[in-house]
């Protein structure tokens, strides 16, 4: 019995160092892969927006980092069900993710020279968006900013970026609304990295990419 296991470890291990490499791990959550193929399609077809501070492998490592978040955050999701999203929103999505290319026939391009089809990039737009909106209904009614804070804001740092910049500085009553919606969107990116790393810590996470 010994030998024949014995047998069969060493056919295994023949065909193992025989076989051409066909992907590799980026990175593991628990037990669901994130493989190097995923992060170079994203990558090239721009699904996540790139700064312009961050290089190749800078920007390399941000996708996966967001592909990890967006899968940590899509089980919350599936949890509790998952909205559907209107076909506009995809499609205003797409236009987009498009943008950041110099065509539409560029975009068309960069998802086929990955092997992927407007249908699967649609695919995951609609996940992406399906968590945006779970993000929205979850946490923007929790986000309060009051009158004290808003008006800190204002004198402080909303109003020195405007000395810096060279602009003029309106009164408080005719940008009220605009700065209350800047910090409600920090304030509600800062509960969202909070849930994250939340969802994180629950889980086994390994990152090979870079290793």
């Amino acid at each position: 019995m010994i030998s024949r296991q014995l047998a069969l470890f060493s056919l295994l291990l023949s065909l193992s160092a025989s076989a051409a490499t066909i992907d590799r791990i980026a990175a593991v959550i628990d037990r669901q892969l994130i493989t190097l193929s995923e992060v170079n399609q994203m990558v090239a077809i721009r699904f996540f927006p790139r700064t312009i501070s961050r290089n190749e492998d800078d920007y390399r490592h941000d996708v996966l980092e967001a592909l990890i978040a967006q899968a940590l955050r899509y089980r919350d999701v599936e949890r509790f069900g998952a909205q559907d999203i209107p076909k506009d929103s995809i499609e205003a999505r797409m236009t987009e993710i498009g943008a950041r290319f110099s065509s539409p026939e560029a975009f068309t391009a960069a998802i086929q020279a990955v092997e992927l089809t407007p249908d699967e990039v649609r695919a995951l737009v609609k996940r992406q968006l399906q968590v945006e909106a779970y993000v929205q209904e979850r946490f923007s009614p929790l986000v309060f900013i009051p009158n004290e804070e808003l008006e800190t804001y204002y004198r402080g740092p909303w109003s020195e970026q405007r000395r810096q910049r060279g602009l003029a500085i309106p009164p408080l009553d005719q940008v009220r609304d605009e700065i209350r919606t800047l910090l409600k969107s920090e304030r509600l990116q800062s509960e969202i990295e909070k849930w994250t790393a939340q969802l994180r810590a629950r889980v086994n996470v390994d990152v090979y990419a870079w290793k």
